[in-house]
Protein backbone atom coordinates (compact mmCIF):
# COMPACT_ATOMS: atom_id res chain seq x y z
CA UNK A 1 0.00 0.00 0.00
CA UNK A 2 3.02 2.39 0.97
CA UNK A 3 4.90 1.89 -2.36
CA UNK A 4 1.52 1.89 -4.65
CA UNK A 5 1.03 5.36 -2.77
CA UNK A 6 4.54 6.77 -3.10
CA UNK A 7 4.40 5.38 -7.12
CA UNK A 8 0.79 7.62 -7.61
CA UNK A 9 2.14 10.69 -5.99
CA UNK A 10 5.32 10.58 -7.66
CA UNK A 11 3.54 9.78 -11.30
CA UNK A 12 1.31 12.50 -10.46
CA UNK A 13 4.00 15.00 -9.46
CA UNK A 14 6.17 13.92 -12.74
CA UNK A 15 2.58 14.30 -14.86
CA UNK A 16 1.57 17.56 -13.52
CA UNK A 17 5.47 18.85 -14.24
CA UNK A 18 4.70 17.17 -18.31
CA UNK A 19 1.87 18.34 -17.98
CA UNK A 20 3.30 22.21 -17.17
CA UNK A 21 5.95 22.12 -19.13
CA UNK A 22 4.21 20.83 -22.24
CA UNK A 23 1.46 23.88 -21.36
CA UNK A 24 4.34 26.25 -21.18
CA UNK A 25 6.01 24.86 -23.66
CA UNK A 26 2.67 25.50 -26.25
CA UNK A 27 1.93 28.71 -24.51
CA UNK A 28 5.54 30.34 -25.59
CA UNK A 29 4.54 28.80 -29.24
CA UNK A 30 1.49 30.45 -29.41
CA UNK A 31 2.72 34.05 -28.43
CA UNK A 32 5.74 33.30 -30.92
CA UNK A 33 3.28 32.42 -33.70
CA UNK A 34 1.05 35.59 -32.71
CA UNK A 35 4.15 37.25 -32.78
CA UNK A 36 5.72 36.41 -36.36
CA UNK A 37 1.93 37.05 -37.15
CA UNK A 38 1.83 40.80 -36.08
CA UNK A 39 4.64 41.07 -37.48
CA UNK A 40 3.61 39.87 -40.79
CA UNK A 41 0.49 41.89 -41.06
CA UNK A 42 2.32 45.21 -39.87
CA UNK A 43 4.59 44.81 -42.60
CA UNK A 44 1.75 44.22 -45.12
CA UNK A 45 -0.23 47.25 -43.57
CA UNK A 46 3.01 49.58 -43.92
CA UNK A 47 3.36 47.90 -47.73
CA UNK A 48 -0.36 49.13 -48.74
CA UNK A 49 0.87 52.67 -46.93
CA UNK A 50 4.44 52.93 -48.98
CA UNK A 51 3.61 51.50 -51.73
CA UNK A 52 1.28 54.39 -53.59
CA UNK A 53 1.88 56.65 -56.44
CA UNK A 54 1.80 59.51 -53.72
CA UNK A 55 5.06 57.90 -51.93
CA UNK A 56 6.45 57.34 -55.12
CA UNK A 57 6.64 60.55 -56.23
CA UNK A 58 7.95 61.91 -52.92
CA UNK A 59 11.00 59.45 -53.63
CA UNK A 60 11.25 60.44 -57.30
CA UNK A 61 11.51 64.22 -56.28
CA UNK A 62 14.38 63.92 -53.74
CA UNK A 63 16.30 60.80 -55.99
CA UNK A 64 16.29 63.53 -59.35
CA UNK A 65 17.71 66.03 -56.87
CA UNK A 66 20.53 64.29 -55.79
CA UNK A 67 21.05 62.74 -59.46
CA UNK A 68 21.22 66.35 -61.12
CA UNK A 69 24.05 66.62 -58.22
CA UNK A 70 26.19 63.41 -59.19
CA UNK A 71 27.63 66.22 -62.35
CA UNK A 72 29.21 68.71 -59.90
CA UNK A 73 30.80 65.67 -58.04
CA UNK A 74 32.24 64.10 -61.40
CA UNK A 75 34.09 67.50 -62.14
CA UNK A 76 35.31 67.86 -58.31
CA UNK A 77 32.80 70.71 -57.49
CA UNK A 78 31.78 69.10 -54.07
CA UNK A 79 32.97 65.70 -52.02
CA UNK A 80 31.47 62.61 -51.53
CA UNK A 81 30.05 63.69 -48.35
CA UNK A 82 28.18 66.80 -49.80
CA UNK A 83 27.19 64.47 -52.62
CA UNK A 84 25.47 62.05 -49.69
CA UNK A 85 23.90 65.33 -47.53
CA UNK A 86 22.39 66.59 -51.01
CA UNK A 87 20.68 63.06 -50.56
CA UNK A 88 19.43 63.33 -47.33
CA UNK A 89 18.49 67.01 -47.48
CA UNK A 90 16.46 66.36 -50.52
CA UNK A 91 14.60 63.61 -48.99
CA UNK A 92 14.39 65.23 -45.25
CA UNK A 93 12.63 68.33 -47.33
CA UNK A 94 10.08 65.69 -48.55
CA UNK A 95 9.74 64.08 -45.17
CA UNK A 96 7.28 65.99 -43.32
CA UNK A 97 4.38 65.69 -45.94
CA UNK A 98 5.32 61.73 -45.72
CA UNK A 99 5.02 61.83 -42.40
CA UNK A 100 1.61 63.20 -42.03
CA UNK A 101 0.53 60.77 -45.17
CA UNK A 102 1.84 57.89 -43.29
CA UNK A 103 -0.04 58.67 -39.98
CA UNK A 104 -3.20 58.73 -42.43
CA UNK A 105 -2.41 56.00 -43.84
CA UNK A 106 -1.93 54.39 -40.21
CA UNK A 107 -4.72 55.57 -38.82
CA UNK A 108 -6.38 53.78 -41.78
CA UNK A 109 -5.33 50.24 -41.92
CA UNK A 110 -5.25 50.05 -37.87
CA UNK A 111 -1.94 49.99 -37.54
CA UNK A 112 -0.25 50.22 -34.03
CA UNK A 113 0.76 53.90 -33.14
CA UNK A 114 4.08 52.50 -31.81
CA UNK A 115 4.66 50.79 -35.02
CA UNK A 116 7.66 53.31 -37.19
CA UNK A 117 8.77 53.11 -40.46
CA UNK A 118 12.05 54.19 -42.36
CA UNK A 119 13.57 54.18 -46.15
CA UNK A 120 17.57 54.06 -46.38
CA UNK A 121 19.43 54.67 -48.94
CA UNK A 122 21.96 51.37 -48.26
CA UNK A 123 24.16 51.04 -51.35
CA UNK A 124 24.70 53.67 -54.24
CA UNK A 125 27.19 53.28 -56.79
CA UNK A 126 28.36 55.11 -59.86
CA UNK A 127 29.28 53.07 -63.18
CA UNK A 128 31.06 55.74 -65.86
CA UNK A 129 31.94 54.90 -69.17
CA UNK A 130 35.52 54.07 -69.02
CA UNK A 131 34.48 51.17 -66.69
CA UNK A 132 35.00 53.14 -63.96
CA UNK A 133 33.25 52.45 -60.45
CA UNK A 134 32.80 55.13 -57.61
CA UNK A 135 31.03 53.18 -54.25
CA UNK A 136 29.12 56.37 -53.12
CA UNK A 137 27.70 54.37 -50.41
CA UNK A 138 28.73 50.62 -49.53
CA UNK A 139 26.20 48.12 -48.27
CA UNK A 140 28.53 45.88 -46.38
CA UNK A 141 29.61 49.25 -44.39
CA UNK A 142 26.16 49.38 -42.80
CA UNK A 143 25.97 52.88 -42.68
CA UNK A 144 23.06 53.71 -44.64
CA UNK A 145 21.70 57.55 -45.39
CA UNK A 146 18.56 57.99 -43.57
CA UNK A 147 15.71 59.21 -46.48
CA UNK A 148 12.09 59.34 -45.40
CA UNK A 149 10.02 58.22 -42.13
CA UNK A 150 11.22 57.98 -38.54
CA UNK A 151 15.12 57.39 -37.87
CA UNK A 152 15.90 54.80 -35.44
CA UNK A 153 18.99 52.46 -34.40
CA UNK A 154 19.36 50.00 -36.97
CA UNK A 155 19.46 47.06 -34.38
CA UNK A 156 16.25 47.56 -33.46
CA UNK A 157 14.89 47.63 -37.04
CA UNK A 158 13.21 44.64 -38.95
CA UNK A 159 13.56 44.79 -42.58
CA UNK A 160 10.35 44.91 -44.52
CA UNK A 161 11.96 44.73 -48.16
CA UNK A 162 14.69 46.24 -50.23
CA UNK A 163 14.61 47.44 -53.99
CA UNK A 164 16.86 48.58 -56.78
CA UNK A 165 16.72 50.96 -59.39
CA UNK A 166 18.83 52.37 -62.30
CA UNK A 167 19.20 55.63 -63.97
CA UNK A 168 21.20 56.86 -66.59
CA UNK A 169 22.53 60.36 -66.21
CA UNK A 170 24.34 62.16 -68.98
CA UNK A 171 26.42 65.33 -68.00
CA UNK A 172 29.16 67.31 -69.85
CA UNK A 173 32.49 66.63 -68.05
CA UNK A 174 35.34 69.02 -67.45
CA UNK A 175 36.62 67.98 -70.69
CA UNK A 176 33.43 69.56 -72.24
CA UNK A 177 32.56 66.34 -73.43
CA UNK A 178 29.12 64.68 -73.26
CA UNK A 179 29.47 61.44 -70.35
CA UNK A 180 27.47 59.04 -69.27
CA UNK A 181 26.67 57.54 -65.64
CA UNK A 182 24.86 54.62 -64.67
CA UNK A 183 23.56 54.91 -60.98
CA UNK A 184 22.99 51.98 -59.35
CA UNK A 185 20.56 52.78 -56.35
CA UNK A 186 19.57 50.34 -53.58
CA UNK A 187 16.79 51.31 -50.80
CA UNK A 188 16.04 48.85 -47.85
CA UNK A 189 13.10 49.50 -45.95
CA UNK A 190 12.82 48.81 -41.87
CA UNK A 191 10.12 48.86 -39.22
CA UNK A 192 10.20 49.04 -35.61
CA UNK A 193 7.78 47.83 -33.38
CA UNK A 194 7.90 49.44 -30.18
CA UNK A 195 7.14 47.69 -26.80
CA UNK A 196 5.98 44.95 -29.31
CA UNK A 197 6.16 42.37 -26.29
CA UNK A 198 3.22 44.49 -24.58
CA UNK A 199 0.69 44.45 -27.60
CA UNK A 200 1.26 40.69 -27.58
CA UNK A 201 0.74 39.94 -24.32
CA UNK A 202 -2.25 42.39 -24.45
CA UNK A 203 -3.66 40.35 -27.51
CA UNK A 204 -3.28 37.33 -25.89
CA UNK A 205 -4.37 38.25 -22.25
CA UNK A 206 -7.59 36.80 -22.04
CA UNK A 207 -5.64 33.30 -23.48
CA UNK A 208 -3.00 33.82 -21.00
CA UNK A 209 -5.54 34.37 -18.64
CA UNK A 210 -7.33 31.11 -19.19
CA UNK A 211 -3.93 28.87 -19.33
CA UNK A 212 -3.43 30.59 -15.73
CA UNK A 213 -6.56 29.54 -14.67
CA UNK A 214 -6.65 25.94 -16.03
CA UNK A 215 -2.48 25.85 -14.44
CA UNK A 216 -3.80 26.38 -11.06
CA UNK A 217 -6.89 24.36 -11.29
CA UNK A 218 -4.48 21.27 -12.42
CA UNK A 219 -2.09 22.09 -9.61
CA UNK A 220 -5.04 22.63 -7.16
CA UNK A 221 -6.83 19.27 -8.58
CA UNK A 222 -3.81 17.19 -7.62
CA UNK A 223 -2.05 18.65 -4.56
CA UNK A 224 -6.11 18.03 -3.90
CA UNK A 225 -6.03 14.47 -4.78
CA UNK A 226 -2.65 13.96 -2.84
CA UNK A 227 -3.60 15.46 -0.32
CA UNK A 228 -7.02 12.85 0.16
CA UNK A 229 -4.85 10.09 -0.77
CA UNK A 230 -2.57 10.51 2.07
CA UNK A 231 -5.47 11.66 3.81
CA UNK A 232 -6.82 7.84 3.30
CA UNK A 233 -3.97 6.28 3.64
CA UNK A 234 -3.49 7.38 6.87
CA UNK A 235 -6.90 6.75 8.20
CA UNK A 236 -6.77 3.51 6.95
CA UNK A 237 -3.56 2.82 9.01
CA UNK A 238 -5.08 3.97 11.61
CA UNK A 239 -8.30 1.79 11.40
CA UNK A 240 -6.03 -1.15 10.82
CA UNK A 241 -3.46 -0.40 13.42
CA UNK A 242 -7.00 0.07 15.77
CA UNK A 243 -7.71 -2.99 14.97
CA UNK A 244 -5.02 -4.97 15.85
CA UNK A 245 -4.87 -2.85 18.87
CA UNK A 246 -8.34 -3.82 20.21
CA UNK A 247 -7.89 -7.39 18.73
CA UNK A 248 -4.77 -7.69 21.15
CA UNK A 249 -6.70 -5.96 24.07
CA UNK A 250 -9.52 -8.16 23.87
CA UNK A 251 -7.70 -11.49 23.60
CA UNK A 252 -6.38 -11.63 26.80
CA UNK A 253 -9.93 -10.81 28.74
CA UNK A 254 -11.40 -13.99 25.81
CA UNK A 255 -8.39 -16.01 26.58
CA UNK A 256 -8.94 -15.77 30.80
CA UNK A 257 -12.48 -16.36 30.34
CA UNK A 258 -12.12 -19.47 27.75
CA UNK A 259 -9.56 -20.81 31.25
CA UNK A 260 -11.72 -20.00 33.70
CA UNK A 261 -14.81 -21.58 31.95
CA UNK A 262 -12.96 -24.49 31.46
CA UNK A 263 -11.68 -24.68 35.00
CA UNK A 264 -15.66 -24.03 35.86
CA UNK A 265 -16.48 -26.99 33.79
CA UNK A 266 -14.15 -29.34 34.90
CA UNK A 267 -15.30 -32.28 37.95
CA UNK A 268 -12.54 -30.65 40.29
CA UNK A 269 -14.14 -27.40 40.51
CA UNK A 270 -17.61 -29.58 40.79
CA UNK A 271 -16.29 -31.24 43.97
CA UNK A 272 -14.10 -28.26 45.24
CA UNK A 273 -16.64 -24.78 45.82
CA UNK A 274 -12.86 -22.51 46.65
CA UNK A 275 -11.83 -23.50 42.61
CA UNK A 276 -15.79 -22.57 41.17
CA UNK A 277 -15.69 -19.25 43.76
CA UNK A 278 -12.21 -18.37 41.67
CA UNK A 279 -13.45 -19.36 38.31
CA UNK A 280 -16.57 -16.99 38.56
CA UNK A 281 -14.54 -14.35 40.04
CA UNK A 282 -12.05 -14.50 37.22
CA UNK A 283 -15.41 -14.46 34.61
CA UNK A 284 -16.43 -11.50 36.04
CA UNK A 285 -13.57 -9.32 36.55
CA UNK A 286 -12.86 -10.35 32.82
CA UNK A 287 -16.08 -9.58 31.62
CA UNK A 288 -16.26 -6.29 33.60
CA UNK A 289 -13.01 -5.87 31.54
CA UNK A 290 -14.52 -6.06 28.27
CA UNK A 291 -17.56 -3.79 29.13
CA UNK A 292 -14.91 -1.24 29.88
CA UNK A 293 -13.46 -1.32 26.70
CA UNK A 294 -16.48 -1.23 24.98
CA UNK A 295 -17.53 1.58 27.00
CA UNK A 296 -14.16 3.05 26.69
CA UNK A 297 -14.43 2.85 22.62
CA UNK A 298 -18.38 3.87 22.37
CA UNK A 299 -18.14 6.90 24.86
CA UNK A 300 -14.31 8.27 23.33
CA UNK A 301 -15.44 8.27 20.29
CA UNK A 302 -18.57 11.02 21.18
CA UNK A 303 -18.08 14.08 19.15
CA UNK A 304 -18.57 17.51 21.04
CA UNK A 305 -21.80 17.66 19.55
CA UNK A 306 -23.25 14.54 20.69
CA UNK A 307 -21.92 15.49 24.35
CA UNK A 308 -24.74 16.45 26.63
CA UNK A 309 -23.06 18.64 28.92
CA UNK A 310 -24.59 19.04 32.85
CA UNK A 311 -23.40 22.45 33.49
CA UNK A 312 -23.70 23.79 37.11
CA UNK A 313 -21.44 26.72 38.63
CA UNK A 314 -18.45 25.77 40.21
CA UNK A 315 -14.77 27.29 41.75
CA UNK A 316 -12.27 25.69 39.36
CA UNK A 317 -9.68 26.43 42.12
CA UNK A 318 -11.08 24.21 44.51
CA UNK A 319 -11.97 21.54 41.76
CA UNK A 320 -8.97 21.48 40.60
CA UNK A 321 -7.44 20.84 43.45
CA UNK A 322 -9.66 17.74 44.55
CA UNK A 323 -8.68 16.49 41.27
CA UNK A 324 -4.81 16.71 42.04
CA UNK A 325 -5.89 15.53 45.63
CA UNK A 326 -7.06 12.36 44.39
CA UNK A 327 -5.14 11.55 41.33
CA UNK A 328 -1.87 12.15 43.88
CA UNK A 329 -2.77 9.34 45.72
CA UNK A 330 -2.00 7.10 42.83
CA UNK A 331 1.33 8.20 41.76
CA UNK A 332 4.45 6.18 42.42
CA UNK A 333 6.73 8.17 44.90
CA UNK A 334 9.22 8.51 42.10
CA UNK A 335 6.69 11.09 40.52
CA UNK A 336 6.95 14.48 41.81
CA UNK A 337 3.70 16.53 41.50
CA UNK A 338 3.78 20.24 41.54
CA UNK A 339 0.59 22.39 41.85
CA UNK A 340 0.02 26.28 40.77
CA UNK A 341 -3.83 26.77 41.42
CA UNK A 342 -4.72 30.22 41.70
CA UNK A 343 -7.03 30.91 44.87
CA UNK A 344 -9.95 32.72 43.38
CA UNK A 345 -13.74 33.25 44.55
CA UNK A 346 -14.75 33.14 40.70
CA UNK A 347 -17.04 30.59 39.29
CA UNK A 348 -17.63 29.49 35.97
CA UNK A 349 -20.03 26.77 34.46
CA UNK A 350 -18.90 23.11 33.22
CA UNK A 351 -20.03 19.45 33.53
CA UNK A 352 -17.52 18.13 36.49
CA UNK A 353 -17.66 14.52 35.34
CA UNK A 354 -16.57 15.65 31.66
CA UNK A 355 -13.80 17.93 32.80
CA UNK A 356 -12.71 16.07 35.01
CA UNK A 357 -12.83 13.14 32.54
CA UNK A 358 -10.86 15.65 30.82
CA UNK A 359 -7.63 16.58 32.96
CA UNK A 360 -7.23 12.96 33.96
CA UNK A 361 -6.88 11.76 30.53
CA UNK A 362 -3.95 14.46 29.95
CA UNK A 363 -2.38 13.31 33.80
CA UNK A 364 -2.03 9.69 33.07
CA UNK A 365 -0.75 10.85 29.18
CA UNK A 366 1.91 12.60 31.08
CA UNK A 367 2.90 9.59 33.23
CA UNK A 368 2.10 6.90 30.90
CA UNK A 369 5.00 8.66 28.43
CA UNK A 370 7.63 8.61 30.76
CA UNK A 371 6.74 12.33 32.71
CA UNK A 372 8.34 12.25 36.42
CA UNK A 373 7.67 15.57 37.01
CA UNK A 374 4.18 17.04 36.75
CA UNK A 375 2.51 20.40 37.52
CA UNK A 376 -1.05 21.54 37.22
CA UNK A 377 -1.81 25.10 37.16
CA UNK A 378 -4.87 27.68 37.06
CA UNK A 379 -5.05 31.24 36.48
CA UNK A 380 -8.06 33.57 35.02
CA UNK A 381 -7.01 35.78 32.25
CA UNK A 382 -9.03 37.97 30.40
CA UNK A 383 -12.40 36.12 31.12
CA UNK A 384 -10.82 32.81 29.35
CA UNK A 385 -10.10 29.91 32.17
CA UNK A 386 -6.79 28.58 31.96
CA UNK A 387 -5.92 25.29 33.16
CA UNK A 388 -1.93 23.85 31.94
CA UNK A 389 -0.58 20.23 32.44
CA UNK A 390 3.50 20.48 32.29
CA UNK A 391 5.32 17.21 32.44
CA UNK A 392 8.96 16.19 31.75
CA UNK A 393 8.03 13.13 29.78
CA UNK A 394 9.25 12.66 26.02
CA UNK A 395 7.59 15.23 24.49
CA UNK A 396 6.19 14.96 20.90
CA UNK A 397 7.74 15.26 17.45
CA UNK A 398 6.62 18.52 15.44
CA UNK A 399 4.86 16.19 12.80
CA UNK A 400 3.15 14.49 15.61
CA UNK A 401 1.66 17.87 17.04
CA UNK A 402 -0.81 18.27 14.86
CA UNK A 403 -2.28 14.92 14.66
CA UNK A 404 -2.70 14.31 18.92
CA UNK A 405 -5.88 15.08 18.76
CA UNK A 406 -7.15 12.91 16.34
CA UNK A 407 -9.45 10.09 16.35
CA UNK A 408 -6.89 6.75 17.27
CA UNK A 409 -3.76 8.72 16.79
CA UNK A 410 -1.19 7.42 18.96
CA UNK A 411 2.26 7.93 18.99
CA UNK A 412 4.34 5.62 17.40
CA UNK A 413 8.22 5.03 15.76
CA UNK A 414 8.48 3.57 12.71
CA UNK A 415 5.73 1.32 11.89
CA UNK A 416 6.23 0.36 15.71
CA UNK A 417 3.97 1.27 18.67
CA UNK A 418 5.88 1.72 22.47
CA UNK A 419 2.72 2.87 24.07
CA UNK A 420 -0.22 1.10 24.81
CA UNK A 421 -3.74 2.94 24.06
CA UNK A 422 -6.82 3.19 21.61
CA UNK A 423 -5.65 6.51 20.64
CA UNK A 424 -8.93 7.85 21.59
CA UNK A 425 -8.02 10.04 24.96
CA UNK A 426 -6.40 12.76 23.73
CA UNK A 427 -9.20 13.22 21.29
CA UNK A 428 -12.39 12.83 23.91
CA UNK A 429 -10.66 15.75 25.64
CA UNK A 430 -10.49 18.03 22.59
CA UNK A 431 -13.89 17.03 22.19
CA UNK A 432 -14.82 17.95 25.73
CA UNK A 433 -13.52 21.22 25.71
CA UNK A 434 -15.09 21.88 22.64
CA UNK A 435 -17.97 20.91 24.12
CA UNK A 436 -17.59 23.72 27.04
CA UNK A 437 -16.92 26.37 23.88
CA UNK A 438 -13.05 26.15 24.45
CA UNK A 439 -9.91 25.23 23.56
CA UNK A 440 -7.02 23.23 23.94
CA UNK A 441 -3.76 23.50 23.04
CA UNK A 442 -0.43 21.71 23.12
CA UNK A 443 3.66 23.57 23.83
CA UNK A 444 5.88 20.39 23.29
CA UNK A 445 9.21 19.59 21.70
CA UNK A 446 11.07 16.00 21.87
CA UNK A 447 12.67 15.14 24.58
CA UNK A 448 11.52 18.37 26.77
CA UNK A 449 8.10 17.51 27.90
CA UNK A 450 5.10 18.60 26.75
CA UNK A 451 2.35 21.42 28.59
CA UNK A 452 -1.26 21.23 27.88
CA UNK A 453 -3.50 24.74 27.77
CA UNK A 454 -7.26 24.40 28.58
CA UNK A 455 -8.77 27.50 28.12
CA UNK A 456 -12.37 28.03 28.60
CA UNK A 457 -14.51 31.38 28.19
CA UNK A 458 -16.45 32.24 31.48
CA UNK A 459 -19.61 32.67 29.23
CA UNK A 460 -19.78 29.36 27.80
CA UNK A 461 -23.00 28.42 28.69
CA UNK A 462 -24.69 29.09 25.21
CA UNK A 463 -28.12 27.55 24.00
CA UNK A 464 -26.91 24.57 22.59
CA UNK A 465 -25.27 23.43 26.08
CA UNK A 466 -27.82 21.45 27.90
CA UNK A 467 -27.73 21.68 31.75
Amino acid sequence: MQIKSRLLIVGAIISLIALSTLQGYLTFNTYDLRKHKFAVESRSKIGSIVNTPYVDSLSWDYRMDFVKKIPEYRNGKITKEQLVLELENAAKARNGKFLEYFKQGANHFDLEENIYFKKVASSIQLIYENGETDDIIIESDNNPSFLIGTDFPMEEGLIINAWNWSFDEEFINNNLEKEIVVIKYRATLYMKIDDWDRIIFKQLMLLFFIAFLLFVFVISLVTYSIRNLLKLKRISEIKTDFINNITHELKTPLATLSIAIKTLSSKYAKDNNDIAQVSIDTINRQNLRLQNLIDQVVDNSLGYNDIILNLEPINLSDFINEICDDFSLTLSNNIQFLRSIENTTTQVKVDKFYLSTAIINILNNAVKFEGTVLKVAYSIKKDIHIISISDNGIGISKKNKKLIFGKFFRVSEKDTHNYKGLGLGLYYCSEIIKAHKGTIEVESNENEGSTFYIKIPSNNDKKNLVG
